[in-house]
């Protein structure tokens, strides 16, 4: 027994002989783990570097796929179902390695922007994303350590061009990034004036779930039209007033097209024949990116929009203005161009110059809404 042995009353290990029996030098055996190549070939990306190695293997099951199952428009509804499958597959490929990350089961939502999300790590797919100027699709949006990032397939060229283009929308948003997945290099794309595509609202844009029609949930206490949000910015000095003015002057007569429009996507009726405003009623609907919506119906104000009054859904709130408000340039555009009927009760925009001067004259008045249970409903419902 050696010195240190006996001192702490320890027995030593028997060391490990360094050669055999015929003085050859023993090597000690390391188990090697070989790691199984990936099938697929890697996409081209600007991921982080610590994100997961994806490859382009489950794009090969789009080719099993046959457009012949629609006799109408089998190409775009083939290219809408295949949206969907690879941002399934994609995000989930995201999803399954954060869970591992974490080793816990990592939320994965459908059709949200995880606008009110406070986990650390989250994932949504198929996500509408509302700008100023339209909606804008996305595979899916992945929180990575609180980071949001937008996440896009490529499953055709394009140019790194114009996925910095839209990468900026994002930017602006407060993403941390646009990660873009490519079958071909964007670098080796051809630049091209090819603009941002955004799409308007269309009738898969909005649900209505039955559940929800009731203001009883304490949250939709907090829903506004408008609020001076964290500027404090006064509402006839705001970006929303102009917008409010121009959608509400181009509907004043013809909202029935509007209305029939909502009522065919919420499936309240079985198409989009014109329907009339009523003296008053409110929906609560779901928008794009999951988000709730008191709409009110009236034919003293029109159509209006409610939102929560947070920080997290002023730009929403503006974003989803403005889409709205091409929406019914266009469709007055309609209209006129097609001579189509107009309604017979004209809704006169002059409420909201009313509105602008009592919130004026009003210092006190730092928010409002057109519900019934609302500031001014007598005044305007």
């Amino acid at each position: 027994m050696g010195f240190f042995s006996r001192l702490f009353g320890l027995d030593m290990p028997t060391p490990t002989p360094l050669t055999d029996n015929s003085g050859r030098r023993i090597v000690k055996e390391e188990k090697v783990e070989q790691k199984i190549p990936l099938p697929g070939n890697p996409f081209f990306t600007n991921a982080p570097e610590h994100w997961p190695l994806i490859t382009d293997e489950f794009l090969s099951s789009n080719k099993e796929f046959s457009n012949n199952f629609d006799e109408k428009t089998g190409d775009i509804i083939l290219r809408k179902r295949m949206f969907m499958v690879n941002s399934l597959v994609l995000i989930g490929k995201l999803n399954e390695w954060l869970s591992k990350k974490t080793n816990k089961k990592v939320e994965n939502d459908y059709g949200g922007s995880l606008l009110e999300n406070t986990d650390k790590y989250a994932t949504s797919l198929c996500i509408d994303k509302v700008f100023e100027k339209g909606i804008f699709k996305t595979n899916g949006i992945v929180i990575d350590d609180y980071k949001k990032y937008a996440v896009l397939l490529f499953d055709r060229p394009e140019s790194i061009h114009y996925i910095n283009k839209v990468k900026e929308y994002f930017l602006k948003e407060g993403f941390e990034d646009l990660i873009y997945y490519a079958v071909t290099d964007p670098n080796t794309v051809e630049e091209n004036e090819k603009e941002v595509e955004f799409e308007t609202f269309s009738i898969n844009s909005f649900n209505l779930d039955k559940e929800k029609q009731t203001l009883e949930d304490s949250k939709y206490k907090e829903y506004e039209l408008w609020w001076n949000g964290e500027q404090n910015i006064s509402f006839d000095q705001s970006e929303l007033l102009p917008v409010l003015k121009e959608y509400h002057t181009n509907c004043a007569d013809c909202y029935s097209y509007i209305l029939g429009k909502f009522s065919y996507a919420l499936k309240l009726s079985s198409d989009d024949t014109r329907i009339a405003l009523p003296e008053y009623d409110e929906l609560i609907i779901t928008g794009p990116e999951n988000v709730d919506i008191i709409m009110t119906l009236s034919k003293k104000s029109g159509i209006n929009f409610h939102f929560r009054a947070i920080p997290v859904f002023e730009n929403y709130r503006n974003n989803f203005i403005k889409t709205f408000a091409l929406l019914c340039k266009d469709l007055k555009q309609q209209v006129v161009e097609q001579n189509f009927d107009r309604d017979p009760f004209f809704v006169d925009p002059i409420w909201l110059d009313e509105l602008v001067n009592v919130v004026k004259n009003n210092n006190e008045i730092h928010s409002f809404s057109l519900i019934k249970e609302g500031l001014f409903d007598n005044r305007l419902n």
